[in-house]
């Protein structure tokens, strides 16, 4: 059975190649990831699930067997040009070397479990202002273990990153100071799939440390419950209910300003509906209600219940085979990367084009704005807005080497001046699949 799974990965070596210079775009998209609690979570659901077992029908592209093992590595070397790399009004600019290395691993245990290893970790080394110069693992590396039984699926996961750009989330204060920080998530979910009916139920611990000698935010953690089940009214067409809760707990050793940040209760309730349109065209739409419950009051700092719709659209479509895109909208309240919670809505388009032979070009652009749920008493309320547009262009260079140039621009307004700033991001990159 695995010879079969091996020798069908071989046929796709190819499309799985140029699926992941596809992905040396993505990096600019990186803005719009945020850490959500429960309610992002309990978004996943069948999505997540469907993703999974896509994965788990091949090992996709490899470099190496050892023994039941087949392993993925790939090395890559980024040299930027940050303007700002402070997040300042008035920036300080410096050159950034980043050499990273990836790597995957899949194992499938038996017919009915599998292992799943990746890493995707580097260094960036500020040539003027060493004091920025860390360590960071980016998004997607962890461990997952998968359990068939019946008609269920057993998840077992641990994903951790650890991130760099401050910029990559809307709403963080300026003068960054190497806020690195850490974060890990602990779970498990459990899929029932009847092929006319789904439902799933997940629980995750997750933990924010901070990593900087001079920590300007608190550690927190949160233990986040969800729950999600649909039935498929049409072959194409799934609709359901879905729920979650989050417990959220900040470190009072540490704090925002001069004011302790208060633990908090985060629950949301809605439904959503997921439809295949086409071969081309996928969409998704979530709305419910969610609360932002903080633990009573805190001297120093303007703390109240929030609570009101969330919403999130997702729209995939191949328009040809010169053009794709993504677009999703939504507004949500969660976590930003300093540890601090923030309600705001956002519209980010993200456009790959194919147009010339051996070229990839994705065009990513984004907007957002929110408003701080914690402010200092004697500062007022903190609103933002952020923009940001980019290309990459991606080109294979030989069979295993590929190169890549980019652009960024990142634009944020506020009402307070520690959220005001603007940069530009200048990147050659090269990738080499082993």
């Amino acid at each position: 059975m695995y010879r079969s799974v091996i020798k069908q990965a071989v046929v796709q070596k190819k499309a799985g190649f140029r699926w992941l210079l596809m992905a040396a775009g993505l990096p600019a998209l990186a803005g719009v990831a945020h850490g959500q609690e429960a309610l992002r979570l309990s978004m996943a659901g069948d999505t997540a699930a469907a993703q999974q077992s896509q994965y788990d029908a091949s090992i996709g592209y490899y470099n190496l067997l050892v023994g039941p093992t087949a392993w993925r590595f790939s090395s890559g070397l980024t040299t930027e040009y940050n303007d700002n790399v402070r997040l300042q009004e008035d920036g300080e600019s410096d050159l950034i070397i980043r050499p990273s290395v990836n790597t995957q691993m899949h194992w499938p245990v038996s017919p009915k479990n599998s292992l799943d290893v990746s890493l995707y970790a580097g260094y960036s080394e500020y040539l003027q202002h060493s004091d920025l110069s860390q360590f960071f693992i980016t998004p997607g590396s962890g461990l997952s273990f998968d359990v068939y039984a019946g008609d269920f699926k057993i998840n077992l996961h641990d994903r951790v990153n650890i991130t760099e750009e401050a910029y990559e989330n809307a709403g963080t204060s300026a003068n960054n100071q190497n806020l690195m920080r850490l974060q890990n998530t602990a779970g498990t979910s459990a899929l029932w799939d009847l092929n006319k009916a789904l439902a799933n139920i997940g629980y995750d611990h997750v933990d924010y440390v901070s990593l900087s000698q001079s920590q300007g935010v608190p550690d927190a953690s949160s233990e986040n419950v969800t729950a999600n089940g649909g039935i498929r009214v049409l072959p194409e067409l799934l609709l359901g209910l879905e729920g979650g809760g989050s417990i959220i707990t900040y470190s009072q050793n540490n704090t925002l300003g001069a004011a302790p940040v208060p633990n908090a209760l985060q629950w949301n309730f809605g439904g959503f509906g997921s439809e295949q349109v086409s071969d081309y065209i996928n969409i998704r739409l979530d709305a419910g209600y969610t609360a932002y419950t903080p633990d009573g009051t805190t001297p120093g700092l303007l703390t109240s219940d929030t609570s009101g719709f969330y919403f999130s659209l997702a729209l995939s479509h191949q328009v040809n085979q010169y053009l794709s895109y993504s677009l999703t909208a939504g507004r949500t309240t969660d976590l930003s990367y300093n540890g601090q919670a923030q309600s705001y809505n956002y519209v980010r388009l993200n456009s790959q084009w194919s147009v010339f032979k051996n070229y990839q070009i994705s065009t990513p652009i984004w907007w957002q704005q929110g408003t701080w749920l914690y402010n200092s008493s004697f500062q007022g309320t903190s609103d933002y807005q952020q923009i940001g547009v980019g290309f990459t262009v991606t080109r294979r260079l030989t069979k295993k080497l590929s190169a890549s140039a980019g652009y960024q621009f990142v634009d944020q307004t506020s009402n307070r001046n520690l959220l005001r700033y603007n940069l530009d991001i200048v990147k050659l990159s090269l990738t080499y699949q082993f």
